[in-house]
């Protein structure tokens, strides 16, 4: 007994291989989908006056660590001022729901006005993305809610760095955080954008420079502002879906990030679907509550919820708790049908 207990100890005291490794990253990650955090309070949030602007963070890399969803990172943003600060973005992919006000963007060389209801895109380009946010009615509300996806940016190279700083800004300029005055984007250095496909392709990698060429020539056309009123209410199974972003859309500037908003009339619920998760629902009007796998959540205006991505995947229904006042969602979820199938290991 004494050598058999001597045996065991060994192997416990033996250092960790890669695989025991993986296999325990992975346990934790499970436990982590299992019992992370799914609700988010929005006036529970202090909003936090910035380089760039007044705003409040509800997921992102800080809070990763323990969110049912990872990988969102969902800000909202608020201004009444005539303008926000400017900055880059490498890479791209950012949605902007707009939530309040009327004003416009001037990306790079091209001007985008967005209203209430509004969805404005930031698209994915081999080109820097310099754009700033204005207020056309100044002293009125301009708020959006915005939406990025990180496991779509890193392979993007993505990165922000601040240009100008918003007008409300008192504290220090950080040289590191900024573009340098004489700053031209690497992008605008770098060759073989142009490798010419004339005919059919004849190998496959032709194959992809076509489908390369066609994506160039769907975007130079794509809408940079869906607007609400372009998009018809359409009524489905879960009830009453106004689509911005659908994988059958290919005029818009994004397609790597669904999006859609959902009207529950005064009293009544949303039909039930059974989904893998990281499904992401902003609370524009109403109040309410969801059920996730039978466990309930309540929420108002401004709230945030976060489908989990669980095994065997997650029922969801919404229902609205006031008997008066309809309730509005904004729904995003990453784009992963076309490779990864509908059903997502769970089936929808």
């Amino acid at each position: 007994m004494e050598r058999e207990m001597e045996r065991v100890r060994e192997r416990e005291s033996e250092p960790e291989n890669y695989y025991d490794f993986m296999l325990r990253w992975k346990m934790e990650r499970s436990s982590q989908r299992q019992e992370g955090q799914v609700l988010f309070k929005g006036k529970e949030l202090p909003w936090e006056q910035t380089r760039h602007g007044l705003g409040k963070m509800y997921t992102g890399p800080a809070n990763w660590h323990r969110v049912g969803a990872p990988g969102w990172i969902v800000t909202r943003t608020g201004m009444e001022k005539i303008r926000r600060g400017k900055h880059s973005h490498t890479g791209g992919g950012v949605l902007f729901y707009v939530l309040e006000g009327h004003g416009c963007t001037v990306n790079n060389d091209m001007r985008f006005e967005w209203r209430r209801g509004d969805l404005e895109l930031i698209p994915i380009t081999r080109y820097e993305n310099v754009h700033q946010h204005f207020n056309l009615d100044p002293g009125q509300p301009c708020g959006k809610l915005v939406v990025r996806f990180w496991p779509f940016m890193e392979p993007l190279a993505y990165e922000t760095r601040q240009v100008d700083d918003s007008p409300d800004w008192k504290g220090p300029r950080n040289g590191k955080l900024y573009r340098p005055e004489d700053f031209v984007p690497e992008t605008a250095r770098v060759r073989g954008y142009d490798i010419d496909l004339k005919g059919p392709p004849a190998t496959l990698l032709d194959d992809l420079l076509r489908r390369r060429d066609e994506w160039r020539e769907q975007m130079s056309k794509a809408k940079m502002v869906i607007e609400e009123k372009e998009r018809p209410l359409e009524r489905n199974r879960m009830g009453l879906y106004r689509w911005y972003i659908h994988p059958s859309f290919t005029d818009v500037g994004c397609r790597h990030i669904l999006f859609w908003t959902q009207d529950i009339p005064p009293g009544s619920r949303s039909g039930q679907q059974k989904h893998q998760g990281s499904r992401v629902h902003y609370v524009v009007e109403g109040k309410g509550y969801s059920l996730l796998n039978g466990v309930r959540y309540d929420w108002e205006e401004e709230d945030l919820l976060i489908v989990p991505i669980r095994k065997g995947g997650t029922i969801i229904q919404h229902f609205n708790a006031d008997p008066a006042r309809p309730v509005k969602l904004a729904v995003a979820e990453p784009n992963w049908y076309d490779i990864l199938g509908v059903d997502m290991a769970c089936g929808l």
